[in-house]
């Protein structure tokens, strides 16, 4: 049926889908998340699926595996949040059909004559990198996901589980273990992980499957993560929080009998002048969460009214509805039933956040600030001493943050700190003994900065176990090369230098060294063919460095450094090979402390 439908998506290797009613049609709409090819929206008509997946700008290209929903901002639309492979970013995909609604009624009010209002457009927004969800999934392989508001201040958080695909090198092997995500909503400004507050969360595990529910009938959101190797983790949620409200749905089937749960259909809560809105329906990778909805009140002593629209489209209005408590509303019936009453905000001592709490959720907001401060220096402003202050002062409020210190280290290094910066790259060594990038950064400023054929040998170690770590860092793979060269063992090399070009066809750097290579052999046309192959990496658009023009921006934040990359940099392009390579060679036949 999927192809009669238009669903078939041949092209998508799929690991999640879910339902959901995106364009407000009243018709259940599917997204689809497919690894490493575009995941697919197919919108319903009706009789068919349009697939709008280019158009809604959430054909995303990336290994997706978990699927969330849910109105993150409270805007009165439904958001869709996407985890992802390790080296990608998480996904947050703003709906912005509020937005085009608004417009589109601004249009309606035009006078006769007019145009009429354009058709319902659904696009999204990926908001995850400026609220906090995007560079911090970078290390982790993303699974089952879940919208939820934990502390209940009516702002919808977001947990993630994690676990690589990737094996440990330890005996007997293993997949890597990750630390669960823990993203809590700061009113829709950002989204803070609080998962370092908690051993729970904070320990890494290979993790798969999770699933939300108040199984302990306390009126908050408990957790239930499903591990490789351990089982099952039940999680009871015990965080300061404000008042709830819980609506469980009973729809009818074709019959008129309520024995469905609501599937699909919406329920808006009015409290303090605020829409809170959730839907009956999703489920994330192999999990799917409590169909009892939750909304969290902070701390509103009532609710204004709760409407729901059913799947069938009649929309029934609820006032007078107790917080604390869980209802039951059946479709076509105008009375509400109360299932259940559980604790109010203020009662029982766990209720009330203590000092310590809150010093820490601060502190952890404080952090990110930092963090975030200087990456703008860094990328924005280009200002390198802002920015080392910046990564500085964050990790004295969180010293086991990788990015940091591996920011602040590079930092330091571009200031001439070198030795300040391989300590930190030596402390991120201790945190994650797998960080390639760490041993990348330390095995280079070690080779610029050697005095004798020891520390040479010592970065030579240390650009190995980076590639032993990664056997793609086409990086370490050149600055081996380098070294070798370097070294005089001209046959290592070439074999590493002709590596990494297989491997990096835009190494600007691994042609010309080849092409240095085959000029000391005076082999005068494969010298000219590889570096008229490292002048191809550079573009039609390169210039020397030194000339500029009126428009010109910076085509990255900066330029990696290795022991030899000033001969290729100061290489104006041109195919004299004697003026092309004579500087480098000149260099290496002097009496250096590391040979």
């Amino acid at each position: 049926m999927a192809q009669l439908w238009g669903v078939s998506n041949p092209g998508g290797r799929s690991l999640g889908a879910l339902w959901q009613d995106f364009d407000d049609d009243g018709r259940l709409d599917l997204y689809v998340a497919n690894d490493i090819s575009d995941n697919a929206l197919f919108l319903n008509r009706g009789e068919t699926f349009e697939d709008v997946s280019l158009a809604a700008w959430v054909a995303d290209y990336r290994g997706a595996m978990g699927l969330a929903t849910g109105d993150w901002n409270r805007d009165g639309d439904d958001d869709l949040f996407v985890t992802h492979w390790v080296a990608q970013e998480n996904a947050l995909y703003d709906s912005r059909l509020v937005d085009f609604q608004r417009a589109r009624q601004d249009t309606s009010a035009a006078g006769p004559g007019e145009a009429p209002p354009p058709p319902v457009q659904l696009t999204f927004s990926d908001m995850a990198a400026p609220l906090g969800l995007g560079q911090i999934a970078l290390q982790s392989v993303g699974w089952g996901t879940e919208f939820v508001d934990f502390d209940q201040d009516g702002w919808l958080d977001l947990i993630v589980a994690n676990g690589s695909t990737l094996e440990t090198e330890d005996t007997p092997r293993g997949l890597k273990p990750q630390a669960t995500m823990f993203l809590w909503n700061r009113r829709g400004e950002y989204f803070h992980d609080l998962a370092p507050l908690n051993e729970i969360f904070s320990t890494p595990r290979v993790s798969r499957g999770l699933a939300v529910s108040d199984y302990d009938r306390d009126g908050d959101q408990d957790i239930l993560i499903m591990d490789l190797y351990e089982g099952v983790r039940l999680l009871r949620n015990d965080m300061a929080s404000g008042n709830w409200l819980q609506v469980r749905l009973r729809s009818k089937n074709g019959k008129g009998e309520p024995t469905g749960r609501g599937e699909s259909s919406k329920v808006s809560v009015r409290v303090g002048g605020v829409g809170l809105r959730r839907t009956a329906t999703g489920g994330s990778y192999q999990s799917q969460s409590t169909r009892t909805l939750h909304f969290g009140l902070g701390p509103a002593g009532r609710v204004e009214s709760v409407a729901v629209r059913w799947h069938a489209g009649e929309t029934q209005q609820f006032d007078g509805l107790e917080i604390n408590t869980v209802w039951e509303l059946t479709e076509g019936d105008p009375e509400p039933r109360r299932i259940s009453s559980g604790p109010a905000a203020a009662e029982a001592e766990t209720s009330a956040p203590s000092d310590s709490e809150m010093t820490d959720r601060e502190r952890i907001m404080a952090f990110w600030e930092k963090q975030r401060a200087g990456m703008d220096a860094i990328k924005i402003e280009q200002d390198i001493p802002k920015a080392a202050a910046l990564f500085a002062a964050a990790l004295e409020l969180n010293p086991e943050h990788e990015d940091s210190r591996y920011y602040l280290a590079n930092c330091l290094a571009v200031q001439g700190q070198i030795e300040e910066a391989m300590a930190h790259l030596e402390r991120l060594m201790e945190i994650n003994p797998l960080s390639h990038r760490a041993y990348k950064q330390w095995g280079i400023m070690r080779a610029m900065t050697a005095e004798s054929p020891e520390a040479l040998e010592a970065a030579n170690r240390a650009l190995e176990r980076s590639l032993e770590i990664n056997k793609e860092e086409t990086g370490s793979i050149l600055v081996l090369g380098e070294l070798a060269l370097m070294r005089g063992d001209e046959d290592l090399a070439l074999q590493r230098l002709e590596w990494n070009t297989s491997t990096n066809p835009r190494s600007t750097g691994g042609y010309f060294l080849q092409g240095y290579l085959a000029w000391q052999l005076g082999d005068t046309e494969a010298s000219t063919a590889l570096l008229q192959k490292a002048q191809g990496t550079r573009g039609e658009d390169w210039k020397p460095e030194g000339t500029v023009a009126e428009g010109d921006v910076a085509s990255r934040m900066h330029k990696e450094v290795s022991p030899l990359s000033v001969y290729w940099e100061q290489w104006d392009g041109t195919l004299d090979l004697d003026e092309a390579f004579q500087p480098l060679a000149t260099y290496l036949s002097q009496d250096h402390a590391w040979k």
